[in-house]
């Protein structure tokens, strides 16, 4: 059972950095919301490593 939620919060933490890292900064480049963007491209390599962090707990503990 939690094997198969981490598996849904790594996909989620995945898919939501990399949207963050292409598109919100692009959005926000083209807007001229430098603050924004710098935000979302923070958020988006945060996102990427839990991501990782997440994978590896599961490979360690279960």
């Amino acid at each position: 059972m939690l094997y198969h939620q981490l598996t849904y919060i790594a996909a989620a933490l995945l898919i939501s950095g990399i949207l963050l890292l292409t598109v919100d900064t692009k959005i926000y480049a083209v807007s001229a919301m430098p603050r924004e963007k710098k935000i979302a491209h923070r958020l988006g390599w945060v996102q990427i490593i839990l991501f990782l962090l997440v994978v590896l707990v599961q490979l360690i503990f279960l």
